[in-house]
């Protein structure tokens, strides 16, 4: 059996095909099944020994990993509401798509939370893709290197009996979703930490671009703005209700909507510079499709402020339709299976 996975900076996406049982199974989509789990940890370090076997009783039925100094990490969704509860702000180990060099505990967190998710492979050197990000065309970072992520990735995945081969995340995107456009067109993966992009004629990507801003940067900025840790400003983010674009009467979701229409009119910007006059692009005879997906793009006015930047900021080329995914969150580890089923 062959697997999918997206190995994102907010949550990590395993697909793989579901069993014939499965239909009732709400993380199945069509006939491919999902895991997702939150890329996040949270560390509690008990100050007394009752403290610990406490804490040890009350964290039973979520995921988490005592360490060897006493500490428990929790992993996933667990970490988001232990850090909401305690009006703090969860870590991540990833950062801007690859292993964060800010976080000390970052590749053994990852580890842990690859390994939750894909588990033992079903057959020795099963075949897993998953995805990594491009390199970013809208700043110099020394930090940012894809070549040490790949290699983590693919160590734990070997660790867990897979044969893992990597690909790009926005590569991934089109085999996902220009299914019926002859695989040709844009993909934009729109991730909490970047705006992955490829161009693609029929099948083959022929422009790779990554641009530094995505669903991070709306939660930093608007945390700023409006003096609240980042996780409560992505917890609201994520479930209240606003409309990029329009006033809003909630504080955090205002700022939350006038910061996704300044990254929108950010990233439209860079891709049309990074495609202006780029030797590598295709002449496309006929207006291209664009898809988008990721979860920042799941606000409400997102396809509609999106279309109206391209206009605005002179993207080169004509386009024929913005479409958005029809399930954005699982669209790129969908693409990572469906190469994973050719190889």
């Amino acid at each position: 059996m062959a697997k999918g996975l997206d190995v994102g900076t907010s949550f990590i996406v395993l697909a793989q095909d579901a069993a014939a049982n499965s239909t009732t199974d709400p993380h199945v989509v069509g006939n491919v099944q999902y895991k997702d789990f939150r890329d996040a940890f949270y560390i509690i370090k008990p100050t007394t020994p009752v403290a610990t076997k406490m804490i040890e009783k009350g964290l039973q039925g979520k995921v988490f990993v005592k360490d060897a100094d006493g500490s428990f990490i929790i992993l996933g969704q667990d970490a988001i509401e232990k850090a909401v509860e305690r009006n703090d702000s969860a870590k991540r180990p990833m950062y801007r798509g690859v292993v964060s060099p800010k976080e000390k505990e970052a590749k053994r967190v990852l580890a842990f939370i690859l390994k939750e998710v894909v588990g033992t492979a079903s057959t020795p050197n099963e075949k897993l893709i998953f995805c990594v990000p491009a390199q970013p065309v809208d700043q110099e970072d020394d930090d940012f290197d894809v070549a040490y992520h790949e290699d983590v990735v693919r160590t734990v995945l070997a660790e867990q009996g897979y044969a893992a081969r990597a690909i790009n995340e926005a590569e991934a995107l089109c085999y996902s979703e220009l299914e019926h456009d002859d695989y040709t067109g844009i993909g934009l993966s729109w991730g909490a930490g970047m705006v992955n992009v490829c161009v693609m004629l029929n099948g083959e990507p022929t422009v790779l671009f990554s641009t530094t801003k995505s669903g991070d940067w709306i939660d930093r900025m608007t945390a700023v703005a409006t003096n609240e840790p980042d996780s409560v400003v992505q917890a609201e983010k994520e479930h209240g209700t606003f409309v990029i674009g329009e006033q809003n009467e909630n504080t955090i979701l205002a700022a939350v909507s006038v910061y996704y229409e300044r990254l929108i009119d950010y990233t439209t910007k860079q891709l049309a510079a990074a495609l202006l006059d780029h030797k590598a692009l295709p002449k496309f005879k006929e207006p291209i499709l664009i898809s988008v997906a990721g979860g920042t793009t799941r606000a409400k006015g997102f396809v509609e402020m999106f279309t109206k930047k391209l206009a605005e900021n002179g993207f080169p080329l004509p386009v024929k339709e913005v479409r958005h995914a029809k399930d954005p969150l699982h669209a790129v580890a969908r693409g990572c299976l469906i190469a994973a089923k050719i190889l």
